[in-house]
């Protein structure tokens, strides 16, 4: 068979197909044209409740991001399970899902900072109920396990969310932090209550090619 015209039917036959549906797969992305809802920027004397849905954290340990907290103007409820140990968790399933959902129920909380990441957050998401806090969103604060929750609440409700530092990032002394850890912090602030952020963005230089004596030759 002639070699051009062995082609030409190949790629007749694959026009073919994609036309007629058997290989028309159009990707789509449910985020292109999504506008996700902000919950309420925080005013002084609002209040923003600390719980351990994942990892443990004492309440001892808690008390430099209480303390905090409450210099910048807000208030703090602690989970009434916060500091509680089950194994590596903050508490047992049921009474970490008591505390958030608590916290997600409750409209006279502002925003929910979560005391640490580690595991546990995964083991309970399924069992938690969104639907007052579908009515009144709130920020959720954290990373590391947190992200679960995050992610969730954007696939499913379109929410934003904070991803941030928790209160096991704050530090036990503030005149030995260095300027990167305060900067950080501090930002959760700023994020709160809808303050301007800056971000820094540093460029590297492209790397020139070199070459390569492996057989894939330059890279």
């Amino acid at each position: 068979m002639n070699r051009k015209r062995f082609i030409s039917s190949l790629v007749t036959a694959g026009a073919a197909l994609s036309t007629s549906g058997a290989w028309s797969v159009t990707p789509t992305n449910p985020y292109t044209k999504a506008r996700h809802k902000i919950p309420p920027y925080l005013q002084p004397g609002d209040t923003i409740g600390i719980i351990s849905p994942s990892g443990y954290m004492s309440l001892a340990d808690l008390m430099p991001a209480v303390q905090l907290i409450q210099n910048w103007g807000f208030k703090v409820q602690i989970g009434d399970n916060t500091g509680k140990k089950d194994f590596i968790y903050g508490g047992t399933d049921e009474e970490r899902v008591a505390d958030l959902q608590q916290m997600l129920d409750n409209p006279e909380i502002k925003a929910i900072m979560c005391a640490r990441g580690g595991y546990g957050l995964v083991r309970i998401i399924d069992r938690l109920n969104f639907k007052q806090f579908k009515k009144n969103p709130k920020w959720i604060i954290g990373f590391s396990d947190i992200t679960a929750l995050h992610c969730h609440i954007n696939r499913n409700f379109g929410i934003a969310t904070l991803h941030s530092k928790m209160c096991n990032s704050f530090p036990d002394d503030w005149a030995k932090a260095d300027a990167m850890q305060i900067a950080t912090i501090q930002s959760i602030r700023q994020a709160l209550t809808g303050e301007s952020l800056n971000y820094l963005v540093t460029c590297l230089p492209p790397k020139p090619l070199r070459k390569n004596r492996s057989p894939i030759g330059w890279r």
